[in-house]
């Protein structure tokens, strides 16, 4: 069996570790041997940070799950901190919105969010950090596949990237889809992993 990486954001994390089922990360597993240092709600960096982490040299095949420049970065999440698939996340305005409503001590992060942060700015960072995870991948010598199931458009020029479109049709519990939607990236995803075989 061929050694496959994941990295990334939720959409490529584990979660089965709060919710049972099966989601195309877990597929892929029953095809590979699958090492997934994903995280729920993580940031770009923070999927930089994973590929630091670990040799990729060591791998058949890589499949980075890009995020999106609307996660903030931070060390510690103040609310997901405790949470079994959460824990890693970094800020989404969405998520600290909701959470704001139980805990006004939030309400500053919220207004930083509304009033402070520069789209364009982010945009920046997020383009800066997917070139620094280009360079990593640059002398790798397997298969690397990235992916992406934001309604945004990846900027980043990418090679091999497979971008996906069915959150609004497909919209689920595990990987953010149904058992359809995980069935469909699975598929798409394993033709382009047939190579290795």
């Amino acid at each position: 069996m061929n050694k496959l990486l994941l990295v990334g954001c939720s959409w490529s994390a584990d979660w089965t570790v709060k919710y049972p089922g099966s989601g195309w990360p877990n597929m892929l597993a029953n095809d590979f041997k699958v090492t997934n240092l994903s995280q729920s709600g993580c940031s770009e960096y923070k999927i930089y940070l994973q590929l630091k982490s670990i040799d990729i040299h060591k791998f058949d095949a890589i499949i980075v799950s890009h995020s999106t420049p609307r996660v903030f970065y931070v060390k510690n999440h103040p609310v997901h901190y405790k949470d079994s698939l959460h824990k890693n996340s970094d800020l989404i305005y969405t998520d600290i919105v909701e959470a704001s409503k139980k805990d006004k001590l939030l309400l500053p992060i919220v207004s930083f969010f509304e009033y402070y942060i520069d789209l364009d700015y982010m945009q920046f960072v997020f383009d800066t950090i997917c070139e620094k995870i280009d360079q990593i991948l640059k002398d790798y010598k397997g298969l690397v596949i990235h992916t992406s199931h934001f309604r945004e458009d990846l900027n980043y020029n990418f090679p091999n990237i497979v971008k996906f479109k069915l959150f609004e049709t497909h919209r689920g519990l595990l990987n953010h889809y149904n058992d359809d939607g995980n069935i469909i990236v699975y598929n798409t995803l394993l033709q382009k992993l047939k190579e290795l075989k």
